[in-house]
């Protein structure tokens, strides 16, 4: 009977704490990345001598890193999920012991 929770751990626990966390670590990065660009867009706003093409890059920019941004939040709300179904199991085999 012990076999069952090692099985859990290494199939379900594991790899959805490495997703997680992996996931969490790039959400970061490019959630910061996201902020500069959007503080750059809001800057060549506000500045009079800007055109137009360099404003539609920096703006198509920032979308691209606002969609990593929500790639990464989906991807680690996804390991958090894989991960707590694994703990569920393990208590509930704890739970039938």
């Amino acid at each position: 009977m012990n076999t069952r929770p090692g099985i859990l751990l290494i199939s379900l626990v594991m790899p959805g704490l490495l997703v997680f966390l992996i996931s969490l670590y790039y959400f970061g990065t490019d959630y910061s990345a996201l902020i500069k660009a959007e503080n750059y867009v809001e800057q060549l706003v506000k500045d009079e001598k800007v055109n137009e093409r360099n404003l539609q890059f920096a703006y198509h920019r920032a979308l691209a890193h606002r969609i990593n941004v929500f790639a990464d939040a989906t991807w680690g709300l996804l390991g958090g999920v894989i991960t707590a179904i694994g703990i569920h199991g393990l208590v509930i085999l704890k739970e039938k012991e």
